[in-house]
């Protein structure tokens, strides 16, 4: 009696640790979901849209590949569970398999739905940003400017023939542009968010019609090196792309 007895409390001892273990584990989810909830949070990613448009477009591309990871972890699954019914017959385990391919679908319609309004809020910044220059634009004063601009610039052009410049689609890892070319513009820079804002008020001025014609031009790779510099490279080279600029006319001065 004493035996089974003693076993019974030791029953119930496994039983009680692993009910507050199942709690445990509870909690720890509730927690995460909180996580989930404020991990991208709205206010965050629209001040990374309007101030580094190139990070956001490094987050959507992150995204993007997350959600590709996540289909291709369903079709797994998705294997897995025809495999057991086939050979096991075991329903109930192919069910929850299927049940986990249904909540990861719903993560990776989240993350389109997501990465498609981080593209919206980054092609209303630069329309935004494109307002603006023209406002500019209509402006006698600024007129004037742009006049002084064009003068400067052949000037610049006459002083830093002998500088060292790389075409756009090179590796820029630890490099610092001092200024950009274009076929006659020669636009000095203090750093990269600059060369970016500077980049597009250029190609909104003098390149509008390049960008609404049926203009083609060649495939050139950029050399694929992950660096922030680079990341700015490409939010050049998709720009350039948008107003149909051959990437080797476009070359950076480094520092």
């Amino acid at each position: 009696m004493g035996f089974f007895k003693k076993d019974g409390i030791q029953e119930k001892d496994v039983q009680v640790v692993n009910e507050i273990k199942t709690e445990t584990k509870e909690v720890e989810k509730k927690i995460l979901r909180k996580k989930d909830l404020s991990l991208l949070d709205v206010d965050t990613i629209e001040y990374i849209i309007e101030n580094f448009p190139s990070m956001s477009i490094e987050i959507q591309k992150g995204l993007n590949n997350l959600s590709d990871i996540l289909e291709n972890t369903i079709n797994y699954i998705e294997d897995k569970s025809s495999e057991i019914v086939k050979k096991n017959r075991d329903f109930k385990l192919s069910k929850d398999h299927r049940n986990t391919s249904i909540a990861i679908y719903d993560v990776v319609e989240d993350l389109g739905e997501y990465v498609k309004w981080m593209q919206d809020e980054y092609e209303k910044n630069i329309k935004n940003e494109e307002t603006k220059i023209n406002k500019i634009n209509q402006n006698p004063k600024e007129q004037i400017k742009e006049k002084n601009v064009e003068e400067v610039s052949e000037d610049l052009s006459n002083k830093i023939i002998n500088e060292v410049e790389l075409e756009i689609y090179k590796d820029f890892s630890l490099k610092e542009p001092k200024a950009f070319k274009l076929e006659d513009n020669v636009v000095l820079v203090e750093d990269w968010n600059d060369l970016l804002v500077k980049t597009a008020e250029v190609l909104t001025k003098q390149y509008r019609k390049s960008k609404n014609s049926n203009k083609t031009i060649k495939e050139i790779k950029p050399i694929e090196k992950k660096s922030t510099q680079n990341s700015f490279r490409d939010t050049v080279i998709e720009m350039l792309s948008e107003y149909k600029i051959e990437f080797d006319e476009f070359k950076i001065i480094i520092k």
